[in-house]
């Protein structure tokens, strides 16, 4: 019981981290029964709580009711209970859409930085399914979720390298060569293929997260390997040659750029 109270006390203390205000100063406390109803795992009625601030007034336009509802329907999308997984079966997206919902009502940027780690673990989930969805030939589906990933995070190349390849599946080449030329842009600002302007918006200054990373070298290969064998081989080094500078000496990335670039 001691170890039960224990592990529930700094759950209580890291979430009122997570959601402290930059300045220092603790969240509204408005808002600390959802706090302490997700530490508690009782998700649904954090869902309950959060959708009347949302739909209030004097409340819809605060960023935190959001983050609440991407964070339950998050935890209710991991959980290991099937009854509660049943009632929500598209809990993933729900969190996606509140979770873009939060950044754009987040518009001073206060929030978003103290949720870094639940972004990422839900780009994370969000991947994983889209995965599941392009083996199952299921493209629609998948690139609904990779458009939820360029939406947590606008100058995600690997997000674009990904709607790429599934609408290139879907057979609308046209958006495929328009994602990818954004990837091409993200990552050629990155390394200074491309000069950074302030007449463009298709710009990244930060480092990518380690699932970005992970998820553009494998759209990379993927997607040069797949036009390569449908005769499109300039198409295809043309991605290599802007992934390059990111993945150069990393084997599986060098074996691709061998055997099709030279």
């Amino acid at each position: 019981m001691r170890g039960k109270v224990q592990i529930t006390g700094l759950l209580a203390l890291l979430c009122t981290m997570l959601f402290a205000i930059p300045n220092g100063q603790a969240q509204d406390p408005k808002y600390d029964r959802m706090l302490e109803d997700l530490v508690d795992g009782k998700y649904q009625r954090v869902l309950f709580r959060a959708i009347g601030f949302t739909e209030k007034e004097s409340t819809k336009k605060d960023p935190e009711p959001y983050a609440y509802m991407a964070r339950a329907y998050l935890l209710i999308h991991q959980s290991d209970d099937p009854a509660l997984k049943e009632s929500y079966p598209k809990a993933l997206k729900e969190s996606l859409k509140y979770c873009t919902k939060f950044i754009k009502k987040d518009k001073e940027g206060e929030y978003v930085p103290d949720l870094m780690d639940f972004i990422e673990d839900l780009r994370a989930e969000t991947i994983a399914a889209a995965d599941t969805e392009m083996d199952a030939e299921k493209y629609t589906r998948a690139k609904s979720l990779y458009a939820y990933l360029s939406k947590l995070d606008g100058t995600d190349p690997s997000a674009y390298v990904m709607l790429g390849l599934a609408n290139y599946y879907a057979r609308s080449t046209r958006d495929a060569s328009e994602h990818w030329g954004t990837a091409m842009q993200l990552m050629g600002s990155m390394t200074g293929r491309i000069a950074a302007s302030e007449e463009t918006e298709v710009y990244r200054d930060e480092p990518l997260t380690e699932s970005m990373s992970a998820l553009l070298k494998t759209g990379l290969i993927r997607a040069a390997e797949q036009l390569d064998a449908d005769g499109q081989r300039t198409q295809a080094i043309e991605l290599l040659e802007n992934g390059l500078p990111l993945f150069e000496g990393d084997r599986s990335f060098m074996v691709t750029y061998g055997a099709i670039v030279g």
